[in-house]
């Protein structure tokens, strides 16, 4: 066995981080977002009361210009971690600079008393132990007090804000979002399938500090469940729609869009324009939405009063297809596969169909929720049916 090969496969696997590399946009972000920040931080302390000495003396702000310019989503970032992790060591350090003798012992007391209180108080900031251990071994004719660690962390939060909400992608600080939805907002823009209180769980069982937002971690579970999805199915959209579906048209009275969806036992009509390409969907509750309620009369009546064409140039509702049709609707290219398609679903939540498009965007057939229901557990089944190595070895494959 080769020992370099050995010897690299050991640093590979115990000493280097499991983490995906900066891309070179975000390297330069990053870079650039620190030089701005501190020069934005230098300009505020400029203003303040504090003397160059002292302000030069907090040395492990540099640290957190690390942690706030490139790690901008970390919990260990954000204002109440910066503020209260720094603040918190000063105390420690400074107390512990004070009251005991021993230098040696006074550095590891603050280190220690520092960790303890971020975590005791959640606002774990790792520049706060360089800061505890700075004050406690700070010779005392320096005389560094509270006023300028608060004025240190006002500048540093003023230019973080005022960086990191200018570089696109970026937003600071990252609230913290309710986890029960108000009854009017609209639908979420993903549907995972793990809920707050299941992410709660699993960290407290880990017992140990991640380095990631819960939102982050929600979005890294739903790529590699994406991931894993699109690996395993592998068929296209053109493989199980229904080519050459029953359209309609802008100008499609409501009637004869009515008799087309009874005739056919659809659900959903494509509204298309003269080119064919899709403009909007209509189906049965477009209709049921705009039937005027009246209970003095049955249902019955009140739809056949809506499909009713209205004698004269004047309408007081509704007369053809554009007027309820849904717009903006989702469409799937004949080559997309099931899983894009699934994709797609969880962001736009669970359309009537689906309308198929070519390569120029016309339509050219349509896919209705029982063929993505069928299609995938005809998938599953033949995935079972063959065993665990078909998988593995398709997913080893180009096309996966």
């Amino acid at each position: 066995m080769n020992p370099a090969l050995t010897l690299r496969n050991f640093a590979l696997r115990h000493l280097v981080a499991d983490a995906a590399p900066l891309s070179a946009a975000e390297r330069w972000r990053s870079a650039l977002a620190a030089l701005f920040g501190f020069l934005i931080t230098e300009g505020v302390l400029a203003v303040l009361p504090a003397t160059t000495e002292t302000r030069h003396l907090l040395l492990p702000l540099g640290a957190t210009a690390v942690i706030l310019y490139t790690l901008p989503h970390s919990p260990l970032g954000q204002p109440w971690s910066v503020a209260g992790g720094l603040v918190v060591s000063a105390l420690a350090g400074l107390a512990c600079g004070r009251w005991v003798p021993w230098p040696a012992l006074a550095g590891a007391l603050s280190i220690a008393l520092a960790i303890w209180l971020m975590a005791r108080l959640r606002c774990l900031h790792p520049p706060g132990g360089a800061l505890a251990l700075t004050l406690a071994l700070a010779p005392p004719a320096v005389g560094v007090e509270m006023a300028v660690v608060g004025a240190n962390v006002l500048a540093t939060l003023i230019a973080v804000v005022a960086v990191n909400n200018l570089i696109p992608g970026r937003r600071y600080p990252q609230c913290v979002t309710s986890h029960a939805p108000a009854a009017d907002s609209p639908p979420p823009l993903a549907r995972p399938g793990v809920a707050h209180e299941d992410l709660q769980y699993a960290l407290g069982r880990l017992d140990t500090f991640l380095d990631i937002s819960e939102d982050d971690l929600v979005a890294v579970y739903n790529l590699a469940a994406e991931s894993a999805f699109r690996r395993h199915v592998t068929l296209r959209c053109k493989d199980i729609m229904t080519p050459a579906p029953v359209t309609a048209e802008f100008s499609t009275e409501l009637n004869d869009a009515w008799g087309r969806l009874r005739r056919h036992h659809i659900k959903a009509l494509p509204v298309v324009d003269r080119a064919r390409r899709v403009i909007g969907l209509v189906g049965v509750e477009d209709f049921l939405a705009h039937v005027a309620a009246d209970a003095r009369r049955p249902v019955g009546d009140n739809i056949r009063a809506l499909l009713r064409p209205t004698p004269g140039m004047y309408a007081h509702k509704p007369e053809v297809v554009g007027q309820i049709m849904e717009e903006g609707v989702l469409t799937a290219r004949e080559d997309d596969d099931l899983g894009a398609v699934a994709a797609a679903l969880a962001v736009r939540g669970h359309p009537r169909a689906i309308p198929v498009v070519d390569g120029d965007g016309r339509l050219t057939g349509i896919l209705s929720q029982t063929d993505l229901v069928a299609a995938l557990f005809h998938q599953l089944a033949l995935e079972r049916a063959a065993g665990p190595d078909a998988g593995d070895a398709r997913s080893g494959s180009p096309n996966s």
